[in-house]
């Protein structure tokens, strides 16, 4: 338990300091990580506080995440134990002293005590707007006695292209984040917004002025980064698979026109697919991450194919009009309306088309519906 109940006596013997760790391999550890030190010299105490603990193998895992409603921990670790799991696994971490007062660090650390009761320390996690990097921070900044002032905010910074820094090395990653990111994701942010990465706080620290001087004292590398083997996942990037099955389906779709021979396997696969794609949007339109519930491409990709498949189908092997192409073809065309508002990924815009002209295809050849002699209209 760190010690805050008796007075600071000595200034300098409690030092306060930013700990930002290099990014991982895995999905979640991307982007890097923010923690909080605590030393106090005078009494050896040196911890770690950290606010991204979690366990992947918590009950409902996945669909918590999908709908915003991972809770994360704010725990407390020796910094020897902190900076041994980094070297481990490979991670470089930078400390950043802060000249603050001692009545700033009294603030903090009667906060940090408030924090750790087993009442206050699961929180909910959400990953641009409250993340272990913005809690790390409010610890921070929130209890300091006078005005910090930030550097100039970056202009036109969206959540998607500060994410895009850190993700173009993994194609698939990259890939599944713009799929799953709405609208919201590419409007301007604000300074506040755009310290959710810890890159972006640390940068922003060693250039704020608090109190007539800047706010960190001194910086070290306490762990230096160890080259790592950079792996994207799936050997074939996005973009090339979208082209292969884009290829696939126009091949089907000449030969389609030439013979005038629908494959209803063929339209069943693209249907159940698409659909199948369409329930996940339909899903994260009940998130409660802000980002994700607005999301055009699901103009592109619903679950309403499911509601029409069996007509469909029983259609297409008959090569009869079936309205479903039209509905879906007017939807894909606002979904690439929608693109004007929303940065939609290569290889979405391309499976988009490709269906697209699947549906035209279908609206030129198929019959219309005959009427049998004494059946009703």
């Amino acid at each position: 338990m760190i010690a805050v109940a008796r007075p600071i006596s000595n200034t300098d013997s409690i030092q306060i300091s930013l700990l930002t760790c290099s990014p991982g391999q895995e999905v979640w550890a991307q982007y890097g990580h923010t923690a909080v030190r605590y030393w106090n010299k005078t009494n050896g105490e040196d911890f770690a506080i950290n606010y991204g603990i979690f366990s992947p193998n918590q009950s409902y895992f996945i669909p918590r995440f999908i709908l915003g409603l991972t809770d994360y921990h704010m725990g407390v670790e020796p910094m020897s134990s902190f900076l041994a799991q980094y070297d481990y696994e490979g991670r470089g971490v930078v400390e950043q002293v802060l000249d603050i007062s001692i009545e700033d660090k009294e603030a903090i650390l009667k906060a940090l005590e408030e924090n750790i009761k087993p009442e206050n320390t699961v929180y909910r996690y959400n990953f641009f707007y409250d993340n272990c990097t913005t809690r790390a921070r409010d610890l921070i900044v929130n209890h300091l006695h006078d005005k910090v002032i930030y550097p100039k905010a970056q202009e036109d910074a969206t959540f998607r292209s500060m994410i895009h820094k850190w993700n173009h090395s993994f194609p698939w990653t990259k890939f599944g984040e713009d799929l799953l990111l709405g609208v919201n994701a590419d409007r301007r942010t604000t300074k506040s917004e755009q310290q959710f990465l810890p890159e972006n706080l640390k940068n922003d620290f060693e250039k704020t002025i608090y109190n007539g001087h800047w706010l960190v004292k001194s910086t070290h590398v306490l762990l230096v980064p160890k080259q790592m083997t950079q792996t994207s996942g799936f050997p074939i990037p996005p973009l090339i698979m979208a082209l292969f099955l884009a290829s696939i389906n126009l091949i089907i779709d000449i030969i389609y026109y030439r013979k005038h021979q629908a494959y209803w396997i063929w339209d069943t696969t693209l249907l159940v697919l698409s659909g199948a794609l369409g329930l996940i949007f339909f899903i994260m339109i009940f998130s409660q991450h802000p980002c994700v519930s607005l999301n055009t491409i699901i103009l592109f990709f619903n679950p309403l194919p499911f509601l029409f498949l069996h007509k469909t189908i029983q259609k297409s092997r008959r090569q009869e009009y079936n309205s479903w192409w039209l509905i879906w073809g007017i939807l894909i065309t606002l979904g690439f309306i929608g693109t004007i508002f929303q940065y939609v990924p290569s290889p979405a815009r391309i499976m988009a088309l490709s269906l697209l002209i699947h549906c035209i295809i279908h609206l030129l050849i198929d019959k219309p519906t005959s009427i049998r002699p004494g059946s009703n209209k």
